[in-house]
């Protein structure tokens, strides 16, 4: 079973993502992005009216959580554009809430007919899974070959 990670650091949600699906820890997440190269970086955000820069953080694009992923040995389709949960057909990595600043939150969906769910890394968010798809709005989708993960843990 995936189960949810927190992300530990402001802007580390692409990696506590990737940690859910490989079922690692934060810090091994952290680890295998340094030694891959991807960050952490100085970014910009907007506060007080104006642009600030904030000390490095984890900002992670598709490309880069699915280099992760590729490493741990977990497929991965490429990225797509999604107007609405509706067109995320399968379980996999959503982009939300995508700000003008060009950022946005990444979280896990597992995808199912009966109760399809996210799993959310901040950890702000109290409840391990969220089901309140009219507050987040979806902007890009990664699919994820969660099969094999799954039958590995009935395995189990």
């Amino acid at each position: 079973m995936i189960q949810r990670r927190l992300q530990h650091d402001r802007s580390g949600c692409g990696l506590a993502c990737v940690a859910m699906l490989a079922g690692i820890g934060y810090a091994q997440a952290r680890t295998l992005a340094r030694a891959l190269g991807i960050g952490p970086r100085p970014y910009r955000y907007r506060a007080g009216g104006g642009l600030r820069t904030a000390r490095a953080g984890w900002l992670t694009d598709a490309r880069q959580l699915r280099r992760m992923l590729a490493v741990l040995r977990i497929r991965s389709e490429g990225e797509r554009s999604v107007a609405d949960w509706s067109e995320c057909d399968g379980d996999g990595l959503v982009a939300i809430n995508a700000r003008e600043d060009g950022t946005w939150h990444w979280v896990v969906y597992l995808h199912d007919a009966d109760s399809p769910r996210v799993l959310d890394p901040n950890p702000r968010v109290r409840r391990g899974e969220r089901r309140d798809f009219g507050r987040m709005r979806p902007a890009r989708f990664v699919a994820v070959d969660t099969r094999s993960l799954r039958e590995l843990d009935s395995a189990l």
